[in-house]
């Protein structure tokens, strides 16, 4: 186990180096594939891993070797699962914060309490993601929590919110809300694991922002009426019809998160695979499962894109693999490669595969800086 003082950062060697923009903006690592919830809307249920944690000692060896290329600008813990529930992850956030890597976590927010904001207080954490999702008691009806109902589970987040804000350097918080504004019936596609009604136009959006704000508000210290009036004059402008991100207060913001299909998980075998295209995935993200495995992007639930397991090998000698190096290279040209990405970026049926396949290329290659400004 390094230290930061020991770490002497190197350049990532290979063909990789060449291809990707290093430091990535992060690598997402799975802790834990285990989780509390049950949510309708999440592939839980079509996962066909078994569940697992990392071990310590594992985890803390990927972080190093990260540290040691200086591979990403941050770690962020999120793929499945939720990473509050691993034994030692206080331990592993303490040695990323020691070796100078920089740290995100993504949670649904039932472990949030005074003692974990007290121990995030003393551990460097960039940013915090609470996936809060259904921001109201009948859409948190699709969560299937049994030991935690929605007053409950709102109290439990606006508490913890509370306590984070006193700290004397807050981390930056995120609340994300699920957006079901483009959500359409497609003939074909099976929704039935993921159907369901949260933000579905753009006066529920900003009614919903305008209701969380204002709960944000009467915790929020020293927040003056222009302040206040111009939190909810920028919720008044937002349309349902697009991504967005507003910040409510200091540190505070909320996020709308798009509800599709986690790469058409949820469409079944029949479907128009993918020709054509572009994803950003291992030009500035990749992820490593629980079991080690080091797959193409976040979304890639099952492990089906594994290139290589980081537990067998090292990272960069997996980055500069035949399979990783032909896939990025194959997204650099608008060929999408791996089966995969080709059902990911594929469709049910002709039309929405072709309006895919263009959309992915359009958006995520020539527009992406448009619609992720930084704050």
């Amino acid at each position: 186990m390094l230290t930061k003082d020991e770490i002497q950062t190197r350049k990532i060697p290979g063909r990789i180096a060449e291809l990707a923009p290093f430091p990535l903006q992060r690598i997402h690592i799975e802790l834990t594939n285990v989780c509390n919830f049950d949510c309708t809307f999440c592939p839980k249920q079509e996962m066909t891993r078994k569940y697992e944690y990392m071990e310590y000692e594992r985890a803390v060896a990927i972080i190093d070797e990260i540290a040691e290329y200086r591979m990403a600008e941050k770690i962020t813990f999120h793929v499945m699962g939720e990473p509050f529930m691993h034994p030692r992850f206080f331990d592993i956030l303490d040695h990323a914060a020691s070796v100078g890597v920089k740290t995100g976590i993504t949670t649904n927010g039932t472990y949030l309490n005074d003692e974990i904001g007290a121990k995030l207080e003393t551990i460097s954490v960039s940013q915090l993601n609470i996936s809060l999702q259904t921001p109201d008691e009948e859409s948190f009806k699709t969560r299937k929590t049994r030991r935690l109902d929605f007053e409950q589970y709102k109290a439990k987040i606006l508490e913890f919110i509370g306590r984070c804000l006193r700290h004397e350097t807050p981390p930056k918080l995120k609340l994300h809300f699920l957006n079901t504004a483009i959500q359409r019936e497609v003939p074909g596609e099976d929704w039935s694991l993921g159907t369901m009604s949260v933000i579905n136009n753009t006066k529920e959006l900003r009614r919903t922002f305008a209701y969380w704000a204002n709960e944000i508000h009467k915790i929020c210290p020293d927040l003056s009426e222009k302040d206040r009036k111009t939190v909810f004059d920028k919720i008044g402008g937002l349309s349902a019809y697009k991504w967005n991100v507003v910040q409510v207060a200091p540190n505070v913001y909320f996020e709308t998160y798009i509800l599709d299909t986690w790469g058409n998980a949820f469409v079944g075998d029949n479907y128009v695979p993918s020709r054509i295209g572009y994803c950003s995935a291992l030009s500035d993200h990749f992820a490593i499962l629980c079991n080690g495995d080091l797959v193409y992007c976040c979304k890639d639930y099952n492990g089906k894109t594994a290139a290589g397991n980081v537990f067998k090998n090292s990272i960069v000698d997996i980055l500069n693999s035949p399979a990783i190096l032909t896939a990025v290279e194959g997204f650099k040209n608008f060929k999408v490669v791996h089966p995969y990405c080709q059902k990911c970026l594929g469709g049910s049926n002709w039309l929405k595969s072709v309006g895919n396949q263009l959309g992915s290329i359009v958006i995520w290659k020539f527009l992406k800086d448009i619609f992720y400004k930084k704050s």
